[in-house]
């Protein structure tokens, strides 16, 4: 178990001004049996309306809007969270869960990914097997920043043999997908990593089990997670519109130290 403290940095510059500006936040942490999150603080700005609400798949989200000219957006969401109190987290009713069973778009497996997923002998979503798929995953990709971007299939980075943390997450619900067992993306943090990160969770016996194909490693006390969804797009940190004409620059930075 670990206290680790978190900050959540996300900014937007515009060429020109903007006006109604309407926005959705997907950067919001929250309890539950593997970690506790304390003394949670938003600041969003600029903002002239702002609510609280969640997703269909249970994540917290802050929509809002601000109407008036700007050409900046700024969001900063920090806390504590206590982390490492589980392994697992349960499950809901098969019938809700049965959707992560099939491919989207992003994890459609090719021919290649298939014959991949069936030389690994998937059995079931059991731990130590799902340890074995982790690292065949991480070994079949390399790391490697600014070679996909975030509408590249796990098909295609599958080809590509490399990616980023997205990537080997989709990769890794290909797979698993191919063989029948459900399995979810995961949007996070990560002690000692400056951007967000990725994961995947694998269902077994009513309860859902983490595992990082990116280190090699199954979610732990440094992992703080923001959401879950069938793939990247459900867990887009920020979605909305505005009106006005002009190129964006995107600013995220995450900052996760230990409370020593």
């Amino acid at each position: 178990m670990k206290v680790l403290l978190f900050h959540y940095h996300l900014m937007f510059r515009m060429d020109n001004p903007v006006s109604r500006h309407h926005f959705t936040l997907r950067c919001i942490p929250k309890s539950d049996e593997r970690q506790k999150i304390l003394q949670l603080q938003r600041f969003i700005f600029p903002c002239d309306f702002l609510r609280e609400s969640r997703d269909q798949w249970g994540n917290d989200l802050l929509y809002g809007s601000y109407r008036r000219n700007h050409s900046r957006f700024e969001a900063n969401i920090s806390g504590q969270a206590v982390t490492g109190l589980s392994v697992c987290t349960p499950a809901g009713p098969p019938e809700k869960e049965r959707i992560f069973r099939f491919a989207t778009p992003l994890t459609e497996p090719d021919a290649s990914l298939r014959a991949f997923s069936a030389s690994l002998g998937i059995q079931s979503g059991a731990p130590q097997e799902m340890e074995t798929v982790m690292q065949a995953v991480h070994n079949a990709l390399s790391y490697e920043p600014g070679t996909t971007t975030v509408r590249t299939t796990a098909a295609q980075a599958f080809a590509l043999r490399h990616g980023v943390c997205q990537d080997y997450a989709h990769v890794m619900l290909a797979v698993l997908r191919a063989a029948g067992i459900p399995s979810r993306y995961a949007a996070g943090m990560l002690q000692g990593e400056g951007e967000s990160h990725a994961w995947v969770e694998v269902l077994h016996r009513g309860n859902w089990y983490a595992y990082d194909p990116t280190n090699c490693v199954t979610v732990s006390d440094q992992h703080i997670k923001l959401s879950h969804g069938r793939d990247s797009d459900d867990c887009a940190i920020n979605r909305g519109v505005f009106f006005g004409a002009g190129g964006q620059q995107t600013e995220i930075s995450v900052i996760v130290t230990e409370n020593c």
